[in-house]
């Protein structure tokens, strides 16, 4: 008799290294013509599925390069929403951000990846703009999210200076670490965020 409850998650992890797949492949061709001179076809055809196959799992040629960006935001909407009722605090949020960031930095592979895009999104203006698209994409959810997470029945002038906050430190931190790695130094992602968490608080008391 045939166990059908391991049916599923079969299906689940091929269509996860598929996906994974296609990813790679996208990184690859980007990281050699550049994402203006790549198609859709040529991904596809570089990953071994048809073009149809590409957009079930993704919506433009660049999207395929975000995968570490759209895992990471979901990591983080889960550790804020495990917020929420506990009047959450600035601080709260960046050790929130900071384990997320640790937890990739122990997954292998994940890092990495995160790393190649950041590197690959200074360089490419098409990746770039995909990347603020994203950004604009999460940001009204996790608007919401900080709302919930700290107490405040709305999106008020608080929760925007919060979330903004939190984004400038992030996005300084991911930037210089690319750049810090790209030239050769063994920087340690977490240490490079607390470092910006910390340059920030001494501007912004200035």
């Amino acid at each position: 008799m045939t166990d059908t409850t391991t049916g599923p998650d079969l299906r689940e992890r091929r269509r996860l290294a598929t996906q994974a797949e296609i990813e790679q492949v996208a990184l690859d061709l980007f990281a050699r013509n550049g994402s203006e001179r790549t198609t859709v076809d040529d991904i596809a055809s570089a990953a071994g599925v048809s073009p149809r196959t590409f957009f079930r799992y993704f919506a433009t040629k660049e999207d395929a390069a975000l995968g570490a960006s759209r895992a990471f935001d979901a990591a983080v909407a889960a550790r804020v929403e495990a917020l929420v009722g506990h009047g959450a605090t600035l601080a709260d949020f960046e050790d929130a951000i900071a384990g997320v960031l640790g937890g990739m930095t122990a997954e292998v592979g994940s890092i990495e990846r995160m790393l190649r895009v950041r590197c690959m999104v200074m360089e490419d203006a098409g990746l770039r703009s995909a990347l603020l698209r994203l950004d604009a994409e999460q940001s009204r959810a996790f608007f919401h999210r900080i709302a919930a997470a700290t107490g405040s029945p709305a999106v008020d002038l608080r929760t925007r200076v919060v979330a903004e906050t939190l984004g400038a430190g992030l996005r300084a931190a991911l930037d210089d670490w690319a750049r810090r790695r790209d030239a050769g130094e063994d920087a340690d992602l977490v240490a490079v965020y607390r470092g910006a968490c910390a340059t920030l608080r001494e501007v912004t008391a200035g």
